[in-house]
């Protein structure tokens, strides 16, 4: 018995906790200068956050427009670790949605009607950890121009920006 347990008291190892990386949220602010010029936007323009004194601890948010004064949109660009597409899906608030892919990632296309000062159009994107949703907010309401052409030009010339799926 006492060989037995010398035994296999030499087969222990000592085992040390390990830490496990936490999830860390996508920044999309992270989208190089390059990349907002290559995509026909302003390079030297981006407005990191939601204002002063707003805080919204589940998003990060980047905001990127094309040259000149009178810009006519916005591109949005927000990110989460704690949401997902398919509550974008599911939230009532998004209207005329439809399921898409984005080079393999789930996605969902929707709009919204918070505003009667900007038309807008926004992409719901999975991510491996959490979620990445782009919009245009487009100003010049009544022009006849519809924002879900321009968002979709921008998403794909900035899909490489996105974290590895």
């Amino acid at each position: 018995m006492i060989a037995a347990s010398a035994l296999l008291g030499g087969c222990a190892r000592e085992v040390s906790p390990q830490a496990v990386a936490e999830p860390t949220r996508w920044d999309p602010c992270s989208i190089t200068p390059e990349q907002i010029g290559a995509t026909g936007l302003d390079p030297d323009y981006r407005k990191v956050g939601w204002g002063r004194g707003i805080e919204v601890p589940d998003w990060d948010i980047c905001s990127f427009k094309p040259k000149g004064h009178d810009a006519p949109y916005f591109l949005v660009v927000k990110s989460s670790l704690n949401r997902t597409v398919e509550e974008a899906r599911n939230d009532p608030a998004n209207l005329d949605g439809f399921d898409t892919v984005l080079n393999g990632r789930d996605a969902f296309q929707f709009e919204t009607n918070v505003a009667r000062s900007i038309i807008d159009c926004n992409l719901a994107v999975d991510l491996q950890s959490g979620i990445v949703v782009f919009s245009i907010d487009y100003m010049h309401v009544g022009d006849g121009v519809d924002p879900c052409p321009i968002l979709q030009r921008h998403v794909d010339d900035l899909e490489v920006a996105l974290p590895s799926a």
